[in-house]
């Protein structure tokens, strides 16, 4: 339902996605299980109609966004509101470089040593699976 609302808003030009010129109407939300992650341009206004929407998402769906359990990561021009950004989210500001299932996030291209811990872990869970599955 998140997706759909977001999407709707997209269309009245009420929040605007990112990557425009990557992705039709630009990225704006990326779901898993029960994450979410929302991707907005730097416009203050756009950031309050997002955080409207999210709280109407709350009321339609009786389910809870934990705001004090979220981050907010801004990168470029972003960085000059940050602390205006949280106080409109009500949640902490993260900073890069974190984790997000595993994986190494950051704003920048990620470099070899970042991916290495992950095709490690990767390579160590199939080794581990082969051998429980597979009959020598």
């Amino acid at each position: 339902m998140l997706a759909i609302l977001i999407s709707r808003a997209k269309e009245a030009n009420h929040i605007r996605g990112v990557v425009p010129h990557l992705v039709d109407e630009g990225l704006s939300v990326l779901q898993y299980a029960d994450d979410n992650v929302i991707f907005m341009d730097n416009d203050l206004e756009r950031a309050k109609n997002m955080k409207l929407l999210l709280c109407a998402f709350e009321q339609l769906s009786g389910l809870k966004i934990n705001f004090h359990k979220s981050e907010l990561f801004c990168y470029g021009a972003a960085k000059v509101n940050q602390i205006d950004y949280a106080q409109i989210f009500g949640c902490d500001l993260g900073s890069f470089l974190f984790r997000y299932l595993g994986i190494p996030m950051h704003h920048r291209k990620l470099m070899n040593k970042d991916r290495k811990h992950v095709e490690e872990r990767f390579q160590k869970r199939l080794n581990y699976w082969r051998t429980k599955m597979l009959s020598a």
